[in-house]
């Protein structure tokens, strides 16, 4: 809520970490494709339900595959952690936007490049995320050490 509420308070510019038109509506109006796609897109982490809330609005028809149980990718790790709750609200926006204009999502799919292929789709948009890195700490290989995904997920 830094730039949302935050600002607002504080009488700065609004704006907003989900919804960059936030504020800005009459000078990023997104304007309908003069020629609609037909547009997979892989990952429905922060980037993958950004664009395909996007495109769809813009008339595109779009498909959001995502391996996983449930949209949001990093938006589900971040939203664990103490203060940033806020993230479930951010995931909600996206479900709701998912819905409203129409993107096509198959969840628990893992999608190759020939089922892409043989999808028909004009274009095709990795979004498939981070892996994150061990850093070269002294002692990150120990027992009691553990990566901040473990942590968070509590795994």
């Amino acid at each position: 809520n830094q730039a949302c509420l935050d600002h607002t308070f504080s009488g700065k510019l609004t704006s907003c970490l989900v919804n960059p038109r936030a504020c800005h509506e009459t000078e990023l109006a997104y304007v309908k494709a003069a020629q609609p796609k037909s547009i997979a897109v892989v990952g429905a982490g922060p980037a993958g339900l950004a664009f395909s809330t996007v495109a769809a609005e813009r008339g595109h028809k779009v498909t959001l595959f995502d391996a996983g149980s449930e949209v949001g990718g990093q938006f589900n790790v971040a939203k664990r952690i103490p203060g940033k709750e806020e993230f479930y609200e951010t995931l909600r926006y996206f479900r709701k936007m998912l819905d409203k204009t129409g993107v096509d999502v198959r969840l628990n799919t893992r999608v190759s490049a020939e089922e892409l292929k043989a999808g028909g789709f004009d274009e095709v948009v990795l979004a498939t995320g981070v892996e994150p890195r061990t850093p070269d700490i002294e002692g990150i290989d120990r027992p009691n050490v553990i990566g901040y995904l473990d942590a968070l997920l509590e795994r």
